[in-house]
């Protein structure tokens, strides 16, 4: 509470804040170098909060918490330049960043375990090494635009996010769960398992998902042929067009755009999913909501000056 208090203290000077949180103490740094230095000082295991506003990005090398201001938030927390995660197999934590944009291409590389992107928005992609081993990569309620790419023995997991293009190199696997995943050619889309997806093409493309793949009550809209077609394993899939589809969607992605099924795909059973929710973003285990999992500053008030105990009142209001 103390480091956010200080946060949002710094709102008002307009100057960006990271608080690194370790073992009940908090370090604070200051302005766009705030996270290279709290990142430098960080162990694993350690919280590090951004406050609103624009940082520079920094290779990260050790399992902590990386939490930002909400990428809905009117004064979001960007990252500028490449983000570089290298974690050491060692490390018994696991690294997690939540509520942040990313502005430049994300990349992973070592051979640690699950690392979690939870409500972000990675604008110029994300990247593993080919030279990465067993990375369980999870990704939840996010946005992910430009490309996916997977490479080494990597795992990756999406769940209620929409994601601009997804590759696979060397022994890669996919498991997509209630996505929205723009892909023309998906016979790319190797040694993959996907359910209750939306599959969408912007050039009406006729390819068809690898026979090494499978697909249970997914959607391919504004393909030229059934995408499921050579799959062994298709239970409840279908084809359709945008307009059958979506609300108002049709193939051109903004940042304000929601996915939403049209009213009369709510009521097919085509796009009902393998729990009976509808399929894509809004069905499923984990309805893709962008409130944050941890509270942020909303309001504060500081008096104007101390009492007789030298006591200076302060009142937040917290989100």
């Amino acid at each position: 509470m103390v480091a956010m208090m200080v946060a949002a203290t710094s709102f008002a000077q307009e100057t960006v804040v990271a608080s690194l949180s370790h073992e009940g103490e908090t370090t604070i740094f200051y302005g766009l170098t705030a996270l290279v230095k709290a990142a430098e000082k960080a162990q694993s295991g350690d919280i590090i909060n951004l406050s609103r506003g624009i940082f520079n990005a920094t290779t990260i090398k050790s399992a902590i918490t990386l939490r930002g201001a909400g990428i809905d938030s009117d004064d979001p927390t960007y990252l500028n330049g490449n983000l570089h995660i290298e974690i050491p197999a060692d490390d018994a934590n696991h690294f997690t960043m939540e509520g942040i944009i990313c502005n430049s291409e994300m990349s992973m590389r070592g051979t640690f375990s699950t690392p979690q992107i939870v409500k972000c928005k990675l604008r110029s992609g994300f990247t593993t090494k080919t030279t990465s081993d067993n990375i369980n990569i999870l990704v939840v309620n996010s946005k992910v635009l430009n490309h996916f790419n997977v490479g080494g023995v990597c795992r990756a997991s999406l769940i209620n996010s929409y994601v601009d293009g997804v590759g696979f190199y060397d022994d890669a696997h996919f498991m997509g769960l209630n996505c929205v995943i723009w892909k023309d050619r998906v016979d790319g889309l190797h040694h993959s398992v996907w359910k209750n997806c939306i599959f969408f093409s912007g050039n009406n493309y006729g390819y068809a998902f690898p026979t090494d793949s499978e697909c249970t009550n997914c959607v391919g809209v504004n393909y030229n042929n059934n995408p499921f077609r050579d799959l062994a394993i298709k239970p409840g899939c279908s084809s359709a067009s945008y307009a059958e589809a979506f609300k108002d969607f049709t193939g051109t992605y903004t940042d304000e755009q929601t996915f939403e099924l049209s009213d009369a795909a709510k009521a097919n059973e085509n796009f009902k999913g393998t729990d009976g929710t509808e399929v894509g973003l809004y069905g499923g285990p984990q309805p893709f909501n962008l409130t944050l999992s941890y509270p942020l500053i909303s309001t504060m008030e500081v008096g104007e000056k101390t009492d007789d105990k030298g006591l200076l009142e302060v009142t937040i209001g917290v989100k």
